[in-house]
């Protein structure tokens, strides 16, 4: 399989692209979208990750999409929560896909240990055990529309 991977410079993305099995034999990582079988969409970039949905899925590929469980927070608070909205429409926008037969799917993370959750005083899961959830959605022989993890 080829993988290609946004938000590799930290967190994450940056802890899935250095794993060995991902750079070993018949997988690996590529540089571009067009190279790829799954696309893992990581980076949150307002709603960049919406717009990289939509265009790996005309392309036919298998794409994973990294959520948030925020996106169920859009509602009741006082302030402008702009991150669970932007999470909300990546949300939404797999459920659309994945409704028309696209193999898309939207994991919806809580906290996970990483530099962006390093001043935050939750539980939260580690690195690896988020890849064990990516891993299991990418072996899984159905589609997996969208799943919720917390610690």
């Amino acid at each position: 399989m080829r993988y290609y991977i946004t938000g590799t410079r930290r967190g994450l993305g940056a802890f899935i692209t250095n794993l060995p099995e991902l750079n070993t034999g018949a997988n690996r990582i590529v540089d571009n979208l067009d190279d790829c079988d799954i696309f893992i969409n990581c980076k949150h970039d307002g709603f960049s990750q919406v717009d990289l949905l939509y265009e790996a899925e005309s392309k036919g590929k298998k794409v994973i999409s990294i959520g948030s469980a925020a996106s169920d927070w859009i509602h009741g608070h006082k302030d402008v929560y702009r991150y669970g909205v932007e999470k909300a429409a990546l949300r939404n926008a797999n459920d659309q896909l994945y409704y028309v037969g696209s193999d898309v799917t939207c994991i919806n993370f809580g906290y996970f240990d990483s530099e962006r959750s390093a001043d935050i005083d939750h539980p939260k899961m580690s690195l690896s055990q988020c890849w064990d959830t990516i891993k299991w959605v990418i072996d899984h022989p159905n589609r997996v529309k969208e799943i919720t993890v917390c610690a």
